[in-house]
């Protein structure tokens, strides 16, 4: 096994300043293998897999732009000028020691400045002024769903971010920047106003989007940035944002120092290629371009809240796979390779296979379970060795080597579409075979996906509230559940695929709150659990719950059970024909009774 655990809040997003910057419980709930999984112990354990691409460090500056503006060489004539304070009291005794100082300090200086001028990510001064007029501040205003009163109206709030303009008369930008947006206004450095926006596509799980402008003055004298290749290591970029501290255009420099696969915080579960760089990124900086050479070499959209100076970029291969996505018009998303595998690492565990002619180092990955509905489930087996993908052997730790460099073997499923096919070879009772496998979305990590400016769904009935157990409804609660012990619905939430509990389209629905009510009196002991059936017959997920109460209420009783309780929750007939919902929605203002999205059933 190689699990790495992904501390809770490890990872902020940095477009809406408007907004927290860390999500309340990121980081805790989500598989960093949307594609394939390890198994892993702790609850707040996730699948994020290590690549091996080196590490390296430096500290960089920030150094801002107005319109294009170089300020490094303002800061430095004004370094030179005053000097540092102790050469300044030294020289004010002896003119001569004044220009002796002033001398010295130049010559420093200019060495200081000419170093630092060979370090600009194939940035010249006119170059830049081009690229940045390609730049964007984008400013949002949002809906915000609360899921502990999910009968409330949305909130509206504020928030910034940046984007750049592609080809097409196109802005990209993070996904969070504008997800919940009702209201997008956008300009460039040298525009005195700004224009009216509205999302074309958006992709939660690879957070990245496309805005369009209607009115084509916006686009007057602006450049397209190109799309560039992934970067090398301990390469210079540059980033170019609107992070907070400022209305104007402002760039930080750094390295690329690490190349790897991790969870992207927007979705809190979907992990894909990332660029780590040296260079800091602020709330503010979401959506900006990382440029090299004159071109896009990574989209800016998080950093590690806890350390100084890591941030994180989007890579050129995704956001390449998100732009022929959407060709035909619309936005599909990934597809789902669905195994759960450990590696093959030592001589007892191939003999315990019976896999024969395996000399030393051992390669391969054991798969455990297969996911129902998803790619491997029309060719694989558990039990089965994957030995290659693609034509990539796979490592005994579950690598595959791509262009020099080694990541985790779904790497190479990552960027295909629905449709295509994977060459897949395995060992199956000691003998080699293969398949091809015709890749496949599913389901399977819907749940677990966090959703945005959609309105949430309940069910209130006699004044007990009802909720599907998503990602949105783990980040409202989940830290009350976990200082509470409510140990079940941890365990079914992050370990549903690890032990078996999916089922194709299932998803677990809670009882999260009681409204007090005569009706209700002494129903505390219900809370948060999760449901099993309704009146005997098995609850599939929230719609299928809903239709199981409604025909039930009209015949009579309706019986409540939960999962591990010999306790049912027991509604009475004729207080479900009474009064009693109608006086609770009154007495605690609930404009409706229930929201169920896949209906559009609003009450």
């Amino acid at each position: 096994m190689r699990p790495r655990r992904i501390p809770s809040n490890q990872f902020g997003l940095v477009g809406q300043p408007g907004l927290s910057s860390e999500p309340e419980y990121a980081g805790s709930s989500g598989y960093a293998g949307f594609f394939g999984y390890r198994e892993c112990s702790g609850f707040a354990a996730v699948a994020a897999y290590s690549g091996r691409s080196g590490s390296i460090s430096r500290n960089t500056g920030l150094i801002d732009l107005m319109t294009g503006r170089d300020r490094s060489c303002d800061s430095a004539r004004a370094f030179e000028a005053s000097g540092t304070s102790e050469t300044s009291e030294t020289c004010r005794a002896s003119g001569t020691g004044l220009r002796r100082g002033l001398r010295l300090s130049g010559w420093i200086l200019a060495f200081v400045l000419g170093a630092f001028c060979l370090d600009t990510g194939g940035l010249s001064a006119e170059p830049f002024q081009a690229i940045s007029e390609s730049v964007v501040q984008i400013n949002v205003e949002s809906v915000d769903f609360s899921y502990r009163d999910p009968w409330q109206a949305p909130s509206l709030q504020g928030s910034g971010g940046t984007g750049f303009i592609i080809e097409g008369n196109r802005i990209m930008t993070n996904a969070h920047v504008v997800s919940g947006a009702v209201q997008i206004r956008i300009k460039r450095p040298s525009q005195k106003k700004d224009y009216q926006a509205r999302v074309a596509h958006i992709a939660h799980d690879c957070d990245l989007a496309i805005l369009t402008v209607e009115d084509p003055e916006f686009f007057s004298g602006a450049r397209p940035l190109e799309i560039g290749s992934q970067p090398a290591l301990n390469t210079p970029v540059t980033v170019l944002g609107f992070p907070i501290g400022g209305n104007r255009l402002s760039i930080t420099r750094g390295v690329v120092s690490r190349i790897d696969m991790d969870v992207y915080s927007h979705s809190g579960v979907d992990a894909h290629r990332i660029i780590q760089v040296d260079a800091a990124i602020n709330p503010g900086n979401s959506g900006g371009p990382a440029i090299q050479d004159g071109k896009v070499i990574g989209v800016a959209f998080q950093a590690i809240t806890s350390a100084e100076n890591l941030g994180y970029l989007i890579p050129p291969v995704v956001v390449q796979r998100f732009l022929k996505d959407i060709e035909d018009g619309s936005y599909e998303g990934y597809v789902e390779f669905g195994v759960l595998d450990s590696p093959i690492q030592n001589p007892s565990q191939i003999q315990a296979l019976e896999i024969k002619d395996r000399p030393s180092p051992y390669y391969g990955v054991q798969v455990y379970r297969i996911i129902p509905g998803s790619t491997a489930a029309t060719g694989l087996k558990p039990g089965d060795v994957l030995i290659s993908i693609n034509g990539h052997r796979i490592t005994g730790e579950g690598d595959v080597e791509i262009e020099g460099a080694l990541y985790p073997y779904l790497e190479l499923v990552d960027h295909v579409f629905e449709g295509d096919r994977i060459a897949v070879e395995y060992i199956r009772d000691g003998k080699k075979g293969s398949v091809s496998l015709e890749s496949k979305r599913s389901d399977v990590l819907t749940f677990k996906r966090r959703t945005y400016g959609k309105a949430p769904e309940y069910y209130l009935l006699q004044g007990y509230l009802f909720q599907p157990l998503n990602a949105n409804l783990m980040d409202a609660l989940g830290r009350q559940w976990s200082s509470e012990g409510r140990v079940q619905l941890l365990y079914r939430y992050h370990y549903h695929l690890f032990h078996g509990l999916y089922q194709e389209g299932g998803v677990d629905v809670v009882l999260t709150r009681r409204l007090a009510h005569p009706v209700n009196a002494y129903g505390d002991r219900y809370l948060n659990q999760i449901v099993e059936s309704v009146n005997g017959e098995d609850v599939l997920n929230f719609q299928h719950f809903v239709r199981l109460l409604q025909k039930n209420r009209k015949k009579g009783d309706v019986v409540i059970r939960f999962q591990d309780s010999e306790v049912p929750l027991v509604l009475d007939a004729s207080n479900l024909k009474g009064q009693a919902d109608a006086e609770i929605a009154n007495r605690y203002g609930i404009p409706r009774l229930f929201r169920i999205e896949s209906k559009g059933e609003n009450q």
